[in-house]
């Protein structure tokens, strides 16, 4: 069935994320409504977000996630309980694996309910450009339509493009245009469609 309406939204009007992992792990789809609504949702939050995080330490620092679910899953378990343990992020949430939706959803789901524990980067397939190449549109298309395509394209034009942890370290999906030579450029820069 298709899991949305009171039984995946709390009270507070954030998503139930446990309930929504069970869901997905079993390879539930969403209500058409429900999932446009988490999309925008996340969108709205990293639109206030600066294109420069700074972020500090304990935090876990995740790489590539590639529609890789189950993945993400055992991932979140090594890692530290979501709840409690502040993430990272570093881009490609999409493509390749067959449960990119999945996994946009279950991290959608888990910013919204830690706005300032759970933050993710653009990496380069989150544009238009790669996930139509590889298979993100045709996975959206399959599983709902390319409305929702286009609204997680929305939502990831608006992703922060790097941090720095403890003022230290700085962290991008895969590295940076040779046109910038500071942190203070990337902080200026604009969030970019591609």
């Amino acid at each position: 069935y298709q899991l949305g309406g009171e039984k995946l939204w709390k009270e507070s009007g954030k998503p139930d994320a446990e309930v929504l992992r069970s869901h997905l792990k079993l390879e539930g789809r969403l209500q058409f409504d429900d999932a446009v609504s988490l999309v925008r949702k996340a969108a709205a939050l990293f639109r206030k977000e600066p294109n420069l995080l700074k972020l500090y330490d304990p935090i876990t620092v995740c790489g590539d996630i590639h529609g890789q679910f189950y993945d993400l899953l055992r991932l979140l378990d090594a890692g530290g309980d979501p709840k409690s343990t502040q993430y990272l992020f570093l881009g490609d949430y999409v493509d390749r694996g067959c449960f990119s939706c999945e996994v946009v959803f279950y991290l959608f789901a888990l910013k919204i309910n830690r706005p300032k524990g759970v933050f993710m980067l653009r990496g380069n397939h989150e544009c238009r450009h790669l996930s139509a190449f590889f298979n993100f549109k045709d996975e959206c298309n399959d599983k709902y339509n390319e409305q929702l395509y286009d609204e997680i394209m929305i939502a990831f034009d608006s992703l922060p493009l790097a941090a720095t942890i403890n003022k230290k370290f700085l962290c991008v999906h895969g590295g940076i245009s040779p046109d910038i030579g500071t942190v203070r450029q990337l902080s200026l820069a604009k969030h970019l469609a591609c």
